[in-house]
């Protein structure tokens, strides 16, 4: 008898929690327009003109990894900054985004390499992130209009049952997981490179705004970067063009990316 009255009293519970579960997915599909118009109205504005972060770079490649710092700055807009220098204090690399396109100077190596295209210019130097400048800086700064579409083509429960999976037919990106909240936890990206980053570790910034702490990307190629975030500064003004500018000294070999579609730099 009372092993019967435990198998009826598991029976109703497990049928309860499939109920729960069906109707937990109905609701976040049911609710789908509104959760990704509170994302796009949550992280497609920008409360800022200035920024400044830095933050530590892990990034394992072909079984070797390297651990830098990095420092972003300058307007969201463009231009835009990006020294990286390993944890002695030895710069690595000096990078300047503007509308010329992006331009990346290896002091040790004394040469420096431009392309008129910072997406190009990532992916042929073999740099951490497969993107521009200018969304890696509003992925931190928590706010990227124009990197993820404004309309999806289709959604679906993910399949980790966290979130909403949102896809796209066409652009760079292919698909963004938002949670019940609006926030992104997932973003992956097409072309000649495909990418999978997580964004986790979520705090509130000073403005009411969730911004993650902890950036992972992924590549197709098995390249994996961590990124945390030590410090975000904001401002309402434009950098002075001063501290902006990046010098290329004298004798520095300088390569035109544009000219070798065929280079491969890594």
């Amino acid at each position: 008898m009372i092993s019967r009255l435990w198998r009826t009293a598991l029976l109703v519970l497990t049928l309860a929690t499939l109920v729960a579960g069906c109707s937990a997915r109905n609701i976040q599909i049911h609710n789908s327009d509104k959760i990704y118009s509170k994302f796009r109205n949550e992280y497609g504005m920008c409360n800022a003109t200035g920024v400044k972060f830095t933050a530590s770079l892990y990034y394992t490649d072909k079984g070797q990894g390297h651990r830098t710092i990095m420092s972003l700055w300058g307007d969201l807009e463009s231009p835009l900054r990006l020294d990286v220098r390993a944890g002695i204090g030895t710069y690595l690399a000096h990078i300047r985004e503007d509308e010329n396109g992006l331009t990346a100077f290896y002091p040790e190596d004394k040469t420096a390499y431009t392309h008129s295209s910072p997406e190009r210019a990532v992916r042929l130097l073999g740099l951490p992130f497969p993107f521009a400048l200018k969304d890696l800086a509003g992925l931190i700064a928590g706010c990227y209009p124009s990197f993820i579409p404004s309309s999806f083509d289709a959604v679906a429960v993910d399949k980790n049952n966290k979130g909403l999976l949102y896809t796209f037919d066409h652009g760079p990106v292919s698909s963004i997981t938002l949670t019940q909240q609006g926030i992104p936890l997932e973003i992956t990206g097409r072309g000649e490179l495909s990418w999978e980053m997580k964004m986790d570790s979520y705090e509130l910034d000073n403005s009411g705004k969730n911004l993650p702490e902890k950036i992972t990307v992924y590549t197709a190629t098995g390249a994996k970067a961590v990124l945390r975030i030590k410090s975000r500064f904001f401002t309402s003004r434009k950098w002075d063009e001063k501290s902006l500018e990046m010098a290329i000294p004298d004798g520095t070999e300088i390569i035109k990316l544009d000219r070798n579609e065929n280079s491969n730099i890594s």
